[in-house]
């Protein structure tokens, strides 16, 4: 059965595909950094499981960063932190 009907309008093109972008210097570092990083904890003596679970964690949390706006609340916060700790404490 044939779809062409005489005197219809052409079917418009689909919209052409974005050009994917660059990887970043962040994602390059997680690309390679993680897997040396467990590499060198297993090598140092700490059990798979545990790197495996240190670097999972570490992720999350640069993931967390990433989608909470850049990490910028997330600098502000730790900033203050910081300055708030610094306050607190006293040289003797």
């Amino acid at each position: 059965m044939s779809t062409h009907r005489p005197g219809a309008p052409a079917p418009q093109s689909e919209p052409s595909r974005t050009t994917a972008r660059p990887l970043t210097a962040a994602q390059i570092c997680g690309i390679t950094v993680f897997p040396l990083l467990g590499t060198g904890l297993t090598l140092a003596g700490m059990p798979v499981s545990d790197a495996l679970t240190l670097l999972a964690g570490c992720g999350g949390i640069g993931a967390a960063t990433i989608a909470a706006g850049g990490g910028r609340r997330l600098r502000t916060t730790l900033a203050a932190a910081v300055v708030r700790a610094a306050a607190d404490t006293e040289v003797r």
